[in-house]
């Protein structure tokens, strides 16, 4: 008998209506049950190919994902509500409904593909370290959407012992598995580590962004560290960062001309990893926020618009660039350009994606990595940021200079995060809230007059998620 598999639950879905047929089956594609799915190394292949096919087209990952996290620290203002805090479960938030939705479908897709390759036996391979790889890939990618969901949905600063974890799913979804219970916030960390550490042994190195690699999980192994922060876990972070810089292939490099770096998005040498949408159509449907959101919310909050306007990148990052509305024949000049391109009526099909990572971010962890490990020691995380800004030759950029304190230098790391990764990721978000100015999280000196707890670090589970679950999961305190 074949097994009906789901995405994530639902209220309406325990009632098996037709809203709900919608998602039920979001799997890879050529991959709907276990049963016929995955039979010899080519299904075994697409299994795990359909992940990304599955990440691409959930338009919610990317440029509203990053766009979010900008506005909760405090650097744009685009979204009012998520700027000030107030999301909660009573009052829902369809955006973020729908990226916790996404992750899970991912997830999904991940969990069909180690099932499926799991079963078969060795001599369906060329190798079983080529099965190992296939199942590594797939574990990365679930490591990575869990880490997401841990960062976005649970109390992921909480003690160990913090019943407030993910939801924690290893099997493909069907009505029969739908009822599990948050784990631990310490087993939540466990078990994307886990996986992380899992793809780290066995995934290949580096290729092109298009795809998961060995190096991938390596900093996103060190990316979970650092905003976890525990005892020891910077020096680990270190090392990871250390490795990927050492061992990772040459063809993995920075980009010294800041236009070809845009211009060339998940095709650039610099990206380790992309939402990579090239055999697609239509892709600003894919990046609302990056194709339209950032025309008519072009500048930041006056900190970031001054460090932003006095950066030699500036003239290369922002520019002119035409409505994205068909109806409005209207230019401005200042548009974050690197991410919003042509926008959506001139340029349908630029290359839309955010950078989940790139090269430059790891001179930016070392540095501050080796000023929080070794804090007497100035000189070489000053070293490193200098490092990755004497790469650029378009432009050239001044070393900084002038740092005669740790505050200095924490504050030089955080606004060179900030510059450097402005729209492209989660990581500046997290910055706020780990680097300190005057005594308090940046996020307090960007956005003063927004009254907010540590409550307000993450998001709420979906109201529709909480109503469904017949075995009571609770909420994140302060979020009901």
């Amino acid at each position: 008998m074949k097994k009906r598999y789901i995405v994530t639950l639902l209220a309406g879905c325990m009632l098996a209506t037709s809203s709900c047929d919608e998602f039920l089956t979001e799997m890879p594609e050529n991959s709907y049950t276990l049963e016929n799915a995955v039979t010899d190394y080519k299904t075994a292949q697409n299994s795990v190919n359909g992940i990304y096919g599955v990440y691409a087209k959930n338009s919610y990952l990317g440029g509203y994902l990053y766009g979010f996290t900008h506005c909760m620290a405090g650097i744009w203002d685009y979204a009012p509500d998520i700027v000030n805090m107030g999301y909660k479960q009573s009052n829902p938030n369809t955006f973020i409904d729908g990226i916790w939705k996404q992750w899970y479908s991912v997830i999904n897709a991940s969990n069909a593909a180690i099932e499926g390759v799991s079963k078969l036996t060795d001599d369906k391979f060329p190798s079983s370290a080529e099965k190992e790889r296939l199942i590594a890939e797939a574990r990365c990618f679930r490591g990575y959407a869990n880490l997401h969901l841990l960062w976005f949905y649970a109390r992921w600063f909480d003690a160990p012992e913090s019943p407030y974890g993910i939801i924690y799913r290893t099997q493909t979804s069907e009505l029969t598995n739908l009822m599990l219970d948050r784990i631990s916030v310490g087993d939540s960390y466990n078990v994307i580590i886990d996986d992380f550490k899992y793809a780290e042994e066995h995934l290949g190195d580096y290729t092109s962004s298009h795809y998961l690699s060995k190096q991938m999980a390596q900093v996103m192994h060190a990316k979970l560290l650092m905003v976890r922060g525990w005892d020891g876990d910077y020096a680990e972070a270190l090392n990871l960062v250390n490795s990927v810089m050492t061992t990772a292939p040459a063809v993995f490099a920075m980009e010294s001309d800041v236009t070809e770096l845009y211009d060339k998005a998940w095709d650039s040498k610099e990206l380790l990893f992309s939402r990579y949408m090239g055999d697609l159509t239509n892709l600003s449907y894919s990046e609302f926020i990056y194709s339209y959101g950032l025309y008519f919310n072009p500048t930041f909050t006056d900190i970031v618009q001054e460090w932003l306007e006095a950066d030699e990148r500036y003239p290369y990052i922002v520019g002119d660039a035409r409505s994205p509305e068909t109806w409005q024949d209207q230019r401005k000049d200042n548009i974050l350009i690197k991410l919003y391109h042509r926008g959506r009526y001139e340029g349908m099909d630029d290359k839309y994606t955010p950078y989940q990572f790139r090269y430059a971010e790891l001179y930016l962890m070392k540095a501050e990595l080796l000023a929080r490990t070794n804090p007497s020691d100035l000189t070489a995380p000053l070293a490193e940021l200098n490092k990755m800004r004497e790469t650029y030759t378009n432009p050239v950029l001044a070393p900084i200079t002038g740092i005669t304190t740790h505050q200095q230098l924490m504050d030089a790391i955080y606004k060179e995060y900030v510059v450097t990764l402005l729209m492209e990721n989660e990581t500046p978000w997290f910055a706020s809230l780990r680097f300190e100015h005057d005594g308090k999280p940046w996020i307090r000196t960007l956005k003063p007059d927004v009254d907010f707890s540590e409550n307000q670090y993450c998001w709420p589970i979906p109201d529709v998620e909480i109503i469904a679950h017949l075995n009571k999961i609770e909420q994140n305190p302060g979020l009901e």
